[in-house]
């Protein structure tokens, strides 16, 4: 049986996936890129560092990666300031049943810390009550898919990645869930493809976090038995 779970944010708690690549696309248009929505909705759940490179390629990267990361808080917030985010259904049950039950928990988000500040103002949702930790963009050298957020959530925890499973509606967080050694359960309220999680290594899918709690103790007896095979 696992003792900690790490959650992504945007799209797994919090529904927020959109206004990220509405930010993106902002962003891009401010510096003279014109970049189709469908593109960038492919890069939502990795940071800026991931994500400007990955469309721009590196020359592109070092000549307007910055002022576009700059471009995309300035826009996100504007966003977040104007908007009510819906915490995803179930949010606030999951978190709070695994903390009755003692499990340590933490979100682990490629946001830098004044977005998720943003965030939170905006949907609401009481992380320092519901969770143990909170790790964000802003302390980890590389953003997801690198395994940077998901190894510093282990330390703060002090877990070990065979006693720890990750929650996570992209493939990036699988892709970090991996690196780091960790189990992870794929959740599609962020619109991403079945198929896509389970390529990324997703044990489990679940709709939301209301589903999840539903199936709490299989999901994580199942996640643990499976653990470290195929």
């Amino acid at each position: 049986m696992f003792d900690a779970v790490i959650f992504d944010l945007d799209g797994t708690l919090v529904d927020t996936n959109n206004a990220h690549v509405q930010a993106w696309q902002e962003a891009f248009r401010d510096l003279g890129h014109d970049v189709p929505r469908g593109r960038i909705d492919q890069e939502i759940g990795t940071g800026g560092d991931q994500l400007v490179p990955s469309i721009l390629g590196h020359e592109g990267e070092g000549r307007d990666g910055k002022a576009l990361r700059t471009a995309h808080e300035a826009r996100l917030l504007t966003i977040a300031a104007n908007s009510a985010f819906r915490i995803l259904l179930g949010t606030n049950a999951l978190l709070s049943e695994l903390r009755q039950r003692g499990f340590d928990t933490a979100i682990a988000t490629s946001n830098q810390q004044n977005h998720l500040d943003a965030i939170i103002a905006s949907c609401g949702l009481d992380i320092t009550r519901l969770v143990s930790a909170v790790i964000t963009g802003s302390v980890a050298a590389k953003s997801k898919p690198a395994s940077d957020l998901v190894q510093a959530a282990l330390v703060t925890l002090g877990s070990d990645p065979l006693s720890t499973v990750m929650v996570g509606d992209t493939p990036y967080d699988g892709e970090a869930s991996a690196r780091a050694g960790v189990a992870f359960l794929g959740m599609l309220c962020g619109g991403r493809p079945a198929e896509i999680l389970v390529k990324a290594g997703a044990r489990a899918l679940y709709a939301n976090p209301a589903e999840l709690l539903l199936h709490i103790d299989d999901a994580l007896l199942y996640s643990a038995a499976t653990a470290g095979h195929g």
